[in-house]
């Protein structure tokens, strides 16, 4: 049903010139209709995930610190294999929202693979095995520090009635501080701070202005009603998440942004998680994306620049 009514979409789309239809035969980037542009990405998206997906492997080499007893990574290997799970699972849930359903939810996933992507490069900076287990720390003490602000949260929201529940939560949490404190201590490290977002992303982000701004916008959580509205809306054309449906531009240059995204978080990944295989698979991903990724962002340029940006 999603799928023929997909079809049915493009059908009045190119009719009505919403979309040219797909040129026969075409092969070369720049001569691909718009909504073939964005099928020949979506292909290389899903074959990526396909090849590279650590949420589906069997297993990595052991990541553990057998003083730390915790759920939450410490090591940064074990932050690493957290990373590279996470950004999977936000990988899958960009490439199937950009396709038939595609919404402003979709772009929060690219937002979290950009997060991620950041974090796992300042993690992995320092070549110096302790400064990256200092680091490591840091991830960890910031996840503890959010775990605690929750359950704070929670108990202020809830009552009495959860008070025995949340209060665990932080004494577990205050837990984990103290015993993180001792690792810092015992391994002769500082304990250092993780750089807020606003200056990991674009520290450790690369691209162009266009491409930085897309990725700063949709990394955060408070900005989701003003880029959609702004860069994802047609002009009389009502809704802007049901235009969002037919604009196959602005789907083909966030669908390139996220295997950009995925890609590099993999290639990141691969030597501490000893997949010697994984830059064989980005490589030949990679020589069939940029043509089609290069297309896709001038394209989505000419866009703005032809009657968005006006509108601001």
């Amino acid at each position: 049903m999603a799928r023929a009514w997909d079809l049915l979409v493009r059908q009045i789309d190119e009719i009505f010139g919403w979309s040219p239809a797909p040129a026969p035969g075409a092969s070369r980037p720049g001569a691909m209709a718009d909504g073939e542009l964005r099928a020949a990405l979506h292909a290389v998206a899903a074959g990526l995930l396909h090849a590279i997906n650590p949420a589906r492997q069997a297993s990595f080499p052991a990541d553990g610190d057998p003083r730390w007893r915790f759920n939450l990574p410490a090591t940064a290997q074990a932050h690493v294999r957290a990373m590279a799970t996470a950004a999977s699972e936000a990988f899958a849930a960009a490439v199937t929202g950009l396709d038939s359903h595609a919404s402003s939810a979709a772009l929060a996933a690219v937002g979290r693979l950009a997060e991620t992507l950041a974090r796992a490069r300042w993690l992995l900076e320092p070549a110096d095995p302790g400064r990256r287990r200092e680091r490591g720390y840091a991830l960890t003490a910031q996840a503890i520090s959010r775990l605690a602000a929750t359950a704070d949260r929670a108990r202020e929201a809830g009552g009495t009635d959860q008070a025995g529940w949340v209060g665990q939560i932080a004494d577990r949490a205050a837990t984990m501080n103290a015993r993180l404190a001792e690792l810092i201590r015992d391994d002769e490290l500082a304990a250092v701070p993780v750089p807020d977002r606003l200056g990991l992303l674009p520290a450790y982000l690369s691209g162009g202005e266009l491409q930085l701004f897309s990725l700063l916008s949709a990394a955060d959580p408070g900005a989701v009603t003003a880029p959609s509205a702004l860069f994802y809306h047609e002009a009389g054309a009502g809704d802007a998440l049901r235009a969002f449906q037919r604009l196959h531009v602005t789907r083909a240059f966030w669908l390139a942004r996220a295997i950009t995204l995925y890609a590099d978080i993999c290639a990141a990944a691969a030597p501490v998680l000893g997949r010697s295989d994984w830059p064989g698979i980005i490589s030949r991903a990679q020589a069939r994306f940029r043509p089609l990724g290069h297309e896709a962002e001038r394209r989505y340029g000419q866009r703005l620049q032809r009657g968005l940006h006006p509108g601001l």
